[in-house]
C-alpha cells in the first residue's frame, strides 16, 4: 500500500511540477533561513552552558552611587575563598598583558588571561593534553591553545617543552585546551599564573583594596543561598576597603548572565532571531499551503470517486500526507545543503570577529530536533488542509467535475491566510527601512571631530630596545614637522574610536560629597587639534607650557562640566578618590562621540600625558588625500629600522568608524535577506491563491470574454479581491512595525525616529509586488480562449 501512495505521490507531483518546483524551492531556502536563525538562537540561549556547575558559578560585581560593574577589588578573591565557608573555591581571569611567547624562531603574541591554580577547578574548559589538577600550580607554568599550541609546535603534544616569555623568563608548557566553544564569554589563547603579575611593580601597587579592575569568579557550594552570603559582605567591605571604598556594594551574579552584562543588546538579539524564525515560517508554512492547494483543486473528481468507491477520510489525508512529505523531505535537504554551504559560511563571515555558527551533532541535537520537528508540522499540516478541503466538497458535483457548488466555499479562510501572510512581509519590508535610516543616521551623524583625511598609525610594534626606539622615534617625529603632506599630527595612547574603559570618582576641591563618575585616559599634545575636537573653553596641552605637567593639568569634555554642576571650569580643581593629587582644570572640550552611538557621552578627563614622543598611536592629519600613499612608504621605511616585532601598520579614520557599525550593519543585511526571502514566498503564495481562483472561476471568465469584456476588465477584476487584502494587511501590519521599530530604536541612545514614510513605501512595496504577481496571473487568465474556458467545467 505505501508503494501504491508513493507512486501516486510522485506522479501527482510531476503533473503540477510548476508547482512543486516552486513549493520545493521556496521552502528550501526558507527552511535554510529558519535553521540558521535557531541555531544563532539555541547558541546564544546556551551560553557558557557547557561549564559543568554553570548553576554554582557566580561573578563578583561592584555597585556604587546606583551603578553596577563587573570589577572589583584585586585582594577580594582570597578574603572571600578565606572568610565564607559557602564558597567552594574561586578564581580570577585577568588580563593585563599579552606578553611575547618565544619557541625556537616562531614568535606569538597571543591574548592572554592570568589566572589562580583553581581555574579548571571552577570552570568547565577541557584540555586536550595536560593535567587538569596541576596544570597551574607551577609558578612558572603556561596552558596554550588548541591553535597556539599548532603554530609553536606543530602537531605533537608540547606538554613539558619550555617557552621564553619577553625574551627573558622560562615557562614550561603544562597543558593545553581543547577549543574552546564559541558561545563561550571567555575566548583566549594563553594561560598564566596570577603569581606572575604580582611580580609586577606596577600592578601590585594598584592590587589594592580600592582599584576596582579585577574580574573575580567563584564557585559556591550546593544549596548555598545567594543572597544569605550576599547579606555578610558589607561587614567584609567595613573591614577591609579603603576610606574612600566604604560606600561600595560587593554583589554576586550568576554567571549564565554575564553576556547579558556585557553585551546588552544580547536578548534582543535572541529575541529577534527568534521572531523573525517563526515568521518565516509562518509564511512559508501559508504559501506551501496555498500551492497545495491550488494543486490538488484539479483532483476533486479523484477524491470523489476515491469515496465512492469506500476510501475513508484516512486514506485520502495518508495520500496527501505522503505528497507533501516528499515536498518537505526534499525540500529539506536542500535547505540542510543550501544552509550548511551558503548561509552559514555568509553568517559568520558577517559576524567576523564574534560568535561563528558550526554545526555539530553532539551539541546542536536541540536545532536538529527543533528543525526535523517543523518539517514534520509543516508537512502535516500542508497535507491536511487541502484534503480536507477537498473531502468537503459535495460528492455528488464533486464526482461530474464540478468543484463546488458554493463558489464562497473556504474564501474567508483563503482571505485570513493571504492578509496574515503579507501583513508579517510588511513587518519584514517596514522594519529592514527603519534598520537602515537607523544604521545611516549613525555612521552620518556629526561625532564631534574629524574623520575624514586622517591617517592613524599603529606605532605600538613591541620593539626589542625601547630606549632606542623612543629615541630614533623622535627624530621621526621631527622629521614631520617638515613634511608638505602633514598638517597636524598627534603620539597617544588612545584615538577617539579607542578609549580605555578605565574610570574613578572625582570631585571638586573642597566638595567630597560631590562626586562623578569619569572616564579618563592620558592627554597627548596636538590631540584636541589634530582631530578637530573644538575646545570651548580654556587651551590645549602643550610642549610649550611644561607648568601642565607641574600643575596636574586636565581637560575635561561638556558632560563633565555638566555632572560637576559648573557653568565655567578653566582653573578649577578636582581631586581623584584615593589619591592625594589636585588636578587644575586648563581646559573644556566640545562633546564628541568616543563611543558607539549606541551609547551616551559620558563624563571624559585627559590628564596631562608629557611632552610629545612615540607611543602607542601616531595620527596624521593630511593637507591632501593623494599624499598619502608618499607619506605611508616614507614612514614603512623609517620604522624598519627600528627593531620590532611587528610591521607598521595604518589605518583610515573615517573607515575604523564605519567599522564601529559594521555589526549593526551586518545584522540589517541578514534582516534584509530574510525580508527578500519572506516576500518571494509571499509572492508565491499569491501566486497559488490566484491560481486557485482563476480556476474556480474559469467559466465565468469565458462567458464574460464571450459577452465583450475587456483583458484589462477581466484582470482588475480579478486583482481588486487581493489588492484590497494586500491594503488590509498594510493597515494591520503598520501598527505592527510601528511597535517592533518603537522596540528596536530602544537599544541605541541616539535614534533616528520612525517616519510617516516607511510606511507609505513599505506599503508601496508590499502592494507593487503583490500586483506583479497577481496582474501576472490575472492577465495569462484573461487571454486564455473562450472556447476552452466554457468547455473546462
Amino acid at each position: 500500500m505505501l508503494y501504491n501512495y508513493l507512486k501516486i505521490a510522485v506522479r501527482n507531483l510531476w503533473k503540477n511540477r510548476l508547482f512543486t518546483t516552486i513549493n520545493v524551492l521556496g521552502l528550501s531556502v526558507g527552511l535554510a533561513c529558519v535553521v540558521v536563525l535557531i541555531l544563532f538562537a539555541q547558541k546564544c540561549l546556551t551560553w557558557d552552558g557547557f561549564h559543568a556547575n554553570i548553576d554554582r558559578l557566580y561573578y563578583v560585581q561592584t555597585q556604587t552611587n546606583g551603578q553596577t560593574y563587573n570589577q572589583t577589588v584585586y585582594p577580594i578573591l582570597d578574603q572571600l575563598v578565606k572568610e565564607y565557608a559557602e564558597i567552594e573555591a574561586g578564581t580570577h581571569i585577568q588580563t593585563w598583558s599579552n606578553p611575547w611567547i618565544r619557541y625556537g624562531q616562531k614568535d606569538l603574541q597571543p591574548a592572554t588571561v592570568y589566572v589562580d591554580t583553581t581555574f579548571f577547578r571552577v570552570f568547565s574548559f577541557p584540555l586536550k593534553f595536560g593535567d587538569r589538577g596541576t596544570a597551574l600550580r607551577g609558578k612558572r607554568s603556561i596552558v596554550l591553545s588548541e591553535e597556539t599550541a599548532q603554530n609553536l609546535f606543530g602537531a605533537i603534544n608540547p606538554v613539558g617543552k619550555s617557552l621564553t616569555l619577553n625574551d627573558s623568563l622560562q615557562y614550561t608548557v603544562t597543558g593545553v585546551l581543547a577549543k574552546i566553544p564559541e558561545n563561550s564569554s571567555q575566548q583566549f589563547q594563553a594561560i598564566l599564573p596570577t603569581a606572575t603579575l604580582l611580580e609586577l611593580p606596577y600592578f601590585k601597587e594598584n592590587a589594592d583594596w580600592y582599584n576596582t579592575f579585577a574580574q573575580v569568579y567563584v564557585l559556591l557550594k550546593e544549596g548555598v543561598d545567594k543572597r544569605r552570603l550576599e547579606a555578610k559582605f558589607p561587614a567584609m567591605v567595613k573591614a577591609h576597603f579603603t576610606p574612600e571604598g566604604q560606600n561600595r556594594a560587593v554583589l554576586l551574579n550568576e554567571y549564565r548572565n554575564f553576556v547579558h552584562d556585557q553585551n546588552p543588546t544580547f536578548s534582543g538579539l535572541i529575541y529577534g532571531a527568534i521572531t523573525m524564525a517563526a515568521f518565516l515560517l509562518l509564511i512559508i508554512s501559508i504559501n506551501l499551503i496555498n500551492l497545495t492547494t491550488a494543486s490538488a483543486l484539479p483532483r476533486t473528481k479523484e477524491v470523489a470517486m476515491r469515496q465512492v468507491v469506500g476510501a475513508t477520510r484516512l486514506i485520502v489525508l495518508k495520500q496527501f500526507w505522503i505528497e507533501s512529505g516528499l515536498v518537505v523531505l526534499l525540500s529539506l535537504g536542500l535547505s540542510a545543503l543550501f544552509a550548511y554551504s551558503y548561509l552559514i559560511p555568509g553568517f559568520n563571515e558577517l559576524r567576523s570577529g564574534h560568535m561563528q555558527l558550526n554545526i555539530s551533532w553532539a551539541s546542536d541535537y536541540p536545532t536538529i530536533t527543533v528543525v526535523l520537528g517543523i518539517a514534520l508540522a509543516v508537512a502535516t499540516v500542508s497535507g491536511t488542509y487541502p484534503a480536507l478541503y477537498l473531502l468537503s466538497l459535495k460528492t455528488t458535483e464533486a464526482v461530474k467535475g464540478k468543484i463546488s457548488a458554493d463558489p464562497n466555499r473556504g474564501r474567508i479562510r483563503q482571505n485570513a491566510l493571504i492578509v496574515l501572510q503579507f501583513t508579517l512581509a510588511v513587518v519584514f519590508i517596514i522594519g529592514t527601512i527603519g534598520m537602515r535610516q537607523q544604521i545611516q543616521f549613525m555612521k552620518k551623524a556629526n561625532l564631534g571631530y574629524t574623520k575624514q583625511n586622517i591617517l592613524v598609525f599603529n606605532t605600538d610594534l613591541a620593539y626589542r630596545d625601547e630606549q632606542l626606539a623612543l629615541s630614533q622615534g623622535q627624530r621621526i617625529l621631527d622629521a614631520l614637522y617638515q613634511s608638505s603632506a602633514v598638517q597636524e599630527f598627534t603620539t597617544s595612547d588612545v584615538t577617539p574610536e579607542r578609549y580605555w574603559s578605565n574610570y574613578n570618582e572625582y570631585y571638586p576641591e573642597g566638595k567630597e560629597g560631590q562626586k562623578v563618575k569619569f572616564r579618563h585616559v592620558a592627554g597627548a599634545v596636538r590631540y584636541f587639534e589634530t582631530y578637530g575636537i573644538p575646545i570651548i573653553e580654556g587651551r590645549a596641552f602643550s610642549d610649550a607650557t611644561p607648568a601642565d605637567s607641574v600643575s596636574n593639568a586636565v581637560i575635561i569634555n561638556e558632560a563633565a562640566m555638566k555632572a560637576l554642576g559648573w557653568t565655567t571650569a578653566v582653573g578649577k580643581r578636582i581631586r581623584q578618590q584615593n589619591n592625594d593629587r589636585v588636578y587644575t582644570v586648563i581646559g573644556v572640550s566640545k562633546n564628541y562621540h568616543y563611543q558607539s552611538l549606541k551609547e551616551h557621552i559620558e563624563p571624559l578627563l585627559h590628564w596631562y600625558g608629557g611632552r610629545q614622543r612615540l607611543a602607542s598611536y601616531l595620527t596624521v592629519r593630511l593637507t591632501d588625500e593623494a599624499k598619502a600613499p608618499e607619506l605611508i612608504r616614507h614612514l614603512e621605511a623609517e620604522f624598519k629600522k627600528l627593531p620590532a616585532r611587528r610591521p607598521l601598520s595604518y589605518y583610515y579614520l573615517s573607515d575604523q568608524v564605519d567599522k564601529a557599525y559594521r555589526s549593526i550593519d551586518n545584522i540589517w543585511r541578514m534582516v534584509g535577506f530574510v525580508t527578500l526571502v519572506a516576500i518571494i514566498t509571499a509572492c508565491a503564495g499569491i501566486f497559488g491563491l490566484i491560481s486557485l481562483v482563476t480556476k474556480r472561476r474559469t467559466k465565468e471568465i469565458g462567458i464574460r470574454k464571450v459577452l465583450g469584456a475587456s483583458v484589462f476588465s477581466i484582470a482588475t477584476l480579478l486583482s481588486t479581491d487581493f489588492l484590497k487584502l494586500v491594503l488590509l494587511a498594510l493597515l494591520i501590519g503598520s501598527p505592527i512595525a510601528w511597535w517592533v521599530g518603537e522596540k528596536m530604536l530602544s537599544y541605541f541612545a541616539y535614534q533616528f525616529p520612525i517616519q510617516w514614510w516607511y510606511f507609505a513605501v513599505g506599503g508601496i512595496l508590499a502592494l507593487g509586488i503583490a500586483l506583479l504577481t497577481v496582474s501576472f496571473q490575472s492577465i495569462k487568465a484573461a487571454l486564455l480562449n473562450p472556447v476552452k474556458s466554457l468547455r473546462s467545467e
